[in-house]
């Protein structure tokens, strides 16, 4: 609570404290209490659209008390705009003894101390020395003579010489001796020739595409079957009819490229959403414990019925040991 919020508040309280101890009838003085003591109540805690109450009663009373009509009389003078003179500057005049007598001071100003002097002569000639490495052209005057500096006439310009080898002829007895010898070239046998070796097609060369063609059925479709072609969905089973969950797909297309990769929900189903192009598919089912023959199917641009994947018989030592786990007392 603010500290408006309790002035608020504890005016609604006092003015309803009055009315309460006014002599006046109750049914005249507890409306005035009640209403009073709810207004310092709104007043305080209770904003309209983000207003608060007071905001609204002195809008509502400005806009009441406020003029609606208003009326254009033409005036006599019209306004000046941008036509006021600027005022005049005034001149200040400076007494010519004044100017004198401050060149006076700035002139009689004591001499500088021998420590200034030589300060000022250093910096002097390291400026000299730094003003020409920042570009700009500038002539300096050469030294004078009397200064006791050898003249540059009087040197004279070493010349460089660059030593030169000769070719000397190597000596006729240390020359290498090149010797060419020609024989018959050696003949063949006649059963001789390039044999050749066949190597395996790699995963993803054209061949034909072997295995057992998709069986359909409405009864693999899932709860929303499919509307798009060439879009696959269907149902895993093992060879009971139970359903197999957690079961990888991979489709395969002619060239033994695998398109797509997917796996079954906890029902059994599978599908996919991106179409696939047209052509002859290959599907390989793969889960532990389960062994699946290889599906072909053909997508064609039309809609694909659900399509129903059974498991083969598994391995009757598969099933024993599942049989004797399943059996097996507990022992502590």
């Amino acid at each position: 609570m603010t500290l408006k919020q309790f002035f608020q508040l504890a005016g609604g309280a006092l003015v309803s404290l009055l009315f309460y101890a006014s002599p006046l009838h109750p049914l005249i003085k507890w409306p005035f209490i009640l209403f009073f003591a709810l207004l310092g109540v709104a007043l305080a805690f209770l904003p309209f659209e983000e207003r608060p109450l007071e905001k609204w009663i002195v809008a509502f009373f400005r806009s009441i008390y406020s003029p609606t009509l208003f009326y254009w009389q033409k005036t006599q003078t019209p306004p000046v705009f941008f036509q006021e003179e600027a005022p005049t500057p005034t001149e200040r005049f400076v007494a010519p003894q004044g100017e004198e007598a401050l060149k006076n001071y700035l002139s009689s100003s004591g001499p500088k101390s021998p420590f200034l002097s030589a300060l000022e002569s250093a910096e002097q000639s390291f400026l000299s020395k730094i003003t020409p490495l920042f570009g700009g052209v500038f002539t300096t005057t050469p030294p004078s003579a009397a200064i006791g500096q050898p003249s540059g006439s009087g040197k004279q310009k070493q010349e460089l010489t660059i030593p030169t080898t000769e070719p000397t002829l190597m000596p006729v007895a240390l020359r290498p001796k090149v010797i060419v010898e020609e024989g018959a070239p050696e003949a063949q046998p006649a059963g001789a020739g390039v044999t050749t070796t066949g190597v395996a097609p790699t995963v993803g060369s054209y061949g034909p595409i072997s295995g057992q063609e998709a069986q359909f059925s409405p009864e693999a479709a899932p709860p929303l079957p499919p509307t798009t072609p060439n879009t696959i969905v269907g149902q895993i089973l093992d060879e009971t009819g139970k359903i197999i969950e957690g079961a990888i797909l991979e489709i395969r297309d002619a060239a033994g490229r695998p398109v797509r990769a997917l796996k079954s929900n906890k029902l059994g189903h599978f599908m996919i959403v991106t179409p696939l192009m047209n052509g002859r598919y290959e599907v390989i089912i793969e889960k532990e414990g389960f062994a699946f023959e290889h599906i072909v199917f053909e997508a064609s641009g039309e809609i694909i019925p659900p399509i129903i994947l059974r498991a083969k018989a598994r391995p009757q030592a598969i099933i024993s040991e599942q049989g004797l786990t399943a059996h097996a007392p507990l022992t502590n």
